[in-house]
């Protein structure tokens, strides 16, 4: 999993992930969103574009998680978007699409945030 800050808009940071969506390959207890923006990361208005993501496993679905539980409780806002079939289809197998708030592409997402693109 390759996360990379693509861009920024009002006070949205748009990120994206490239490759699979799994822990496995990570130390224990590592936070890649954190280490990406910081420790006031889930304090922020964040979207994820899982455009390039190939596949997610359930060390990956967990993690999802977490950050949606993070950013509650933090007071932020994760949005996902633009999120490829075979991912999707997993994401709903798991009935995650109804746990983390997913939408078609980053418009619809920034509009999710109050955002006109």
């Amino acid at each position: 999993m390759d996360l990379s800050v693509i861009g920024y808009q009002n006070n949205v940071v748009q990120v994206a992930c490239r490759g699979q969506i799994t822990q496995t390959k990570l130390l224990p207890n590592a936070d890649p969103l954190r280490e990406l923006l910081g420790p006031n990361c889930y304090t922020q208005q964040v979207t994820l574009d899982l455009e390039k993501s190939t596949f997610i496993d359930s060390s990956g679905l967990g993690w999802l998680a977490v950050c949606q539980k993070r950013f509650t409780q933090g007071g932020g806002k994760f949005v996902l978007h633009s999120i490829p079939p075979l991912v999707m289809q997993v994401l709903q197998l798991v009935r995650f699409d109804s746990i983390l708030t997913v939408r078609k592409d980053l418009a619809m997402a920034l509009s999710t945030l109050g955002i006109s693109s």
